[in-house]
């Protein structure tokens, strides 16, 4: 039916998410707009997208600042055009510092709402996106934070749904294991986040990454968005299965869950030239060969997706460096990955995980070890949203696909087919 599905995977019948038509959306990021120009965006392949992104302020009319104000306008002319719903995405990884106080009390998040409800009546959005990363949880390293974070961002959603009133799409992009409580730990009850919202996209990628990791050696890589975690360390329990169960477990409904995914991955170097597998015990046990030693040193990524960054500084004034980020399709042009996706080139072997449901490519010689979502990962990422009756998938970003489309059509093939017979 779809190479996505395994033959050892049970057939199941998916529960229904209502009457609406799955969510096929993805991220449109305005500070690239010279890798996926406005005219060459693929809109049959969505019926949604979130331009990200608008950056809140620490001002007085707590204002978002944007990359390229005239770029967004012709992307939402696009959708209109293309009967594509919008939303303008605000926060992101690198504009979420002053969320916090934005919503952290009654007199800034009425500022705070008047200032959302201007911005998109103005430029004629159908909806918004908050993207904090994250409430009550440091993200980027000099994000503002309070142990009230998270009640605060429900009150500031409740009064946006009042002005905005119902017809108007609102959404969130969320962590994995949850929002934090008081205590900082994930909320054991998001059933009142799920009366507000229409979506939330679950951000199941960047499990593991060699940006962040802490290398002091040795150090295991392992797959940015796993489906699964039977292999994943045990202090790395994260996935997009795990992610969906945090949420709907505490109150949130399925139908109302993207499972977030990506259209990239990450590089690594191993200390060794050749791979050892690694035997997992336990429930839902099984062997990967993903968990390498690697040396501190990220191997340089794609030319066009930005992963190097050395000699700038982040907005917490921080030097920046190599994030060794590939996107999928420069995986591709670079002859790394044969144009069908189902082998290497020019000494790279691809592998396939049946821990986490994703590929990689390793190089002996060079040792990089690339981690990255193909066609085959998607399609079962989209085969599991459908199984669990989740609301759709939610792709980051436009950027990272081929010119004809293929991790797109991947998720299209399942999410507009009309078959109930999936096994996940």
């Amino acid at each position: 039916m779809l190479r996505a599905c395994d033959d050892d995977e049970k057939t199941k019948k998916p529960t229904k998410a209502g009457h609406k038509e799955p969510v096929v959306s993805s991220y449109y990021p305005g500070y690239a707009a010279n890798m996926l120009p406005p005219d060459a965006i693929p809109w049959k392949q969505f019926n949604h997208m979130d331009y990200f992104v608008a950056v809140p302020q620490n001002a007085p009319d707590l204002a978002l600042v944007l990359d390229d104000e005239e770029n967004m306008k012709t992307v939402v002319a696009g959708a209109k055009k293309n009967k594509v719903s919008i939303s303008i995405s605000v926060g992101g990884w690198t504009g979420s510092r002053f969320f916090s106080t934005n919503v952290g009390d009654a007199q800034n998040r009425t500022v705070f709402v008047k200032t959302l409800s201007d911005f998109v009546h103005k430029y004629g959005f159908d909806g918004i996106d908050i993207d904090w990363e994250y409430p009550n949880r440091q993200g980027m390293g000099c994000n503002l934070m309070k142990d009230t974070d998270s009640s605060n961002l429900l009150e500031f959603l409740k009064l946006l749904r009042k002005k905005l009133g119902p017809s108007f799409r609102l959404s969130a992009a969320v962590p994995v294991q949850g929002f934090n409580g008081p205590d900082g730990e994930p909320l054991q009850d998001h059933s009142a986040f799920g009366k507000v919202l229409d979506y939330i996209t679950v951000m199941a990628y960047d499990i593991y990454g060699p940006g962040w990791a802490k290398y002091s050696e040795p150090v295991t890589p392992g797959p940015n968005a796993p489906l699964y975690d039977t292999c994943n360390d045990p202090t790395n329990k994260f996935s997009g299965k795990a992610a969906v169960s945090a949420w709907t477990s505490t109150g949130f409904p399925a139908s109302k869950i993207l499972l977030g995914v990506p259209s990239y991955g990450y590089g690594y170097t191993t200390l060794a030239s050749n791979l050892k597998s690694t035997q997992f015990s336990g429930e839902g046990s099984g062997s990967s060969m993903y968990y390498q030693q690697v040396s501190s040193v990220i191997p340089p990524g794609g030319a066009t997706s930005g992963g190097d960054d050395t000699g700038k500084i982040d907005a917490c004034g921080n030097p920046m460096g190599n994030g060794g980020n590939w996107l999928f399709r420069e995986l591709i042009e670079t002859k790394k990955l044969s144009d069908d996706t189902r082998k290497g080139l020019n000494g790279y072997t691809r592998h396939y995980d049946s821990c986490s449901r994703t590929p990689f490519l390793f190089h002996s010689g060079t040792r990089n070890l690339i981690s990255y979502d193909d066609p085959v990962s998607l399609g079962k990422k989209a085969v599991f949203a459908k199984v669990h009756g989740l609301g759709g998938v939610n792709v980051f970003d436009t950027t990272g696909d081929t010119k004809e489309n293929i991790l797109l059509k991947s998720i299209n093939s399942v999410l507009r087919n009309s078959s109930t017979m999936w096994r996940e």
